[in-house]
């Protein structure tokens, strides 16, 4: 049995996925059970620890474009596009929640808990990052966990919301993720996420690219497929994942990223600007907001029973 053969997904486990491409490091494959995309072989636990903290530390690593992006997670300024981004989704998750206990899981520098704080919202968090959580507590005056979420539903606490900045993209086990998230809902509560979106305009023309070169043009995916992300979901592949963990999607949404986040030279700032804009209209942007609620718990308590979506995904 080929390598490819013997990969398993990282949503469903079946075997044999079909290669999306093949680029320097990794194969990018699809499974043709679910449909999920994944990253193979994955890096090291190893690997990927110090990957974070070299990126937390100067920006460094494969992506020159992200060299600034992390950075941002250190300002309280209104002004820091973070922080306007965490004020927008606060104001969707306050469109369906009162104010009340909320989790952060990967909560990083805690800086979207600081937002939420000020706005009302009993905060929580828990990350694996000492030096983040550590940041956390002595500029933000917040007390988070330390540790790995796998454990953390042996505490026995509930939360009103539990959000999930960019994270499960990270994740060897998501669906597992994603029930725990599930275990540690109060009544009613929500499961929050964002990740980017694998069927955007970025995939299309980059990958437009490597077909018309017969796999040599690859460049242009690896700015999109990076070592970090293990997973690349699709508001359908999102919302399967988050079914098989026992949750209700009721919202699916489009995002864009913020340009300003990001190290660009001017000419491919103004590229894609150009694409973003266009992708608004075709329904290929490059993020996903998702909300899910456990309906064992739920039922009637959401002021909607289906789905928001802004494309079909």
């Amino acid at each position: 049995m080929s390598e490819q053969q013997r990969a398993a997904c990282l949503v469903c486990g079946e075997l044999a996925p079909r290669v999306r491409y093949r680029i320097t490091r990794f194969q990018i494959l699809q499974c043709r059970a679910c449909a999920q995309v994944f990253l193979d072989p994955l890096p090291s636990e190893l690997e990927i620890q110090e990957l974070f903290a070299e990126l937390y530390a100067t920006g460094g690593g494969s992506v020159p474009e992200l060299k600034s992006y992390y950075g941002f997670c250190f300002d309280n300024d209104p002004q820091n596009p973070l922080v306007e981004l965490y004020e927008h989704w606060l104001d969707r998750i306050e469109a369906r929640h009162a104010r009340g206990r909320i989790l952060d899981v990967g909560s990083g520098t805690g800086l979207f808990l600081t937002c939420a704080k000020r706005r009302g919202w009993e905060v929580h968090g828990i990350d694996d990052s000492r030096a983040a959580t550590d940041f956390a507590r002595d500029h933000f005056d917040l007390d988070l966990w330390v540790g790995d979420f796998a454990d953390f539903k042996s505490r026995g606490l509930r939360f009103d919301v539990i959000t999930g900045w960019d994270i499960i993209e990270h994740s060897r086990t998501p669906v597992a993720l994603l029930e725990t998230m599930r275990e540690c809902l109060a009544p009613g509560g929500s499961v929050v996420l964002s990740t980017p979106d694998q069927r955007s305009i970025l995939d299309l023309i980059a990958g437009g690219f490597y077909r018309m070169s017969g796999g040599r043009m690859t460049a242009a995916l690896e700015k999109f497929y990076i070592e970090q992300h293990f997973l690349y979901f699709t508001q359908k592949t999102l919302a399967g994942a988050m079914e098989r963990a026992g949750l209700k999607p009721t919202v699916m949404e489009a995002e864009v990223t913020d340009l300003r986040r990001l190290t660009l030279s001017p000419v491919m700032r103004g590229i894609l600007h150009g694409m973003f804009f266009v992708s608004r209209f075709t329904g290929l942007e490059n993020r996903i907001f998702a909300m899910a609620q456990y309906p064992g718990e739920a039922e009637g308590s959401s002021p909607a029973a289906s789905v928001e979506s802004e494309s079909d995904g």
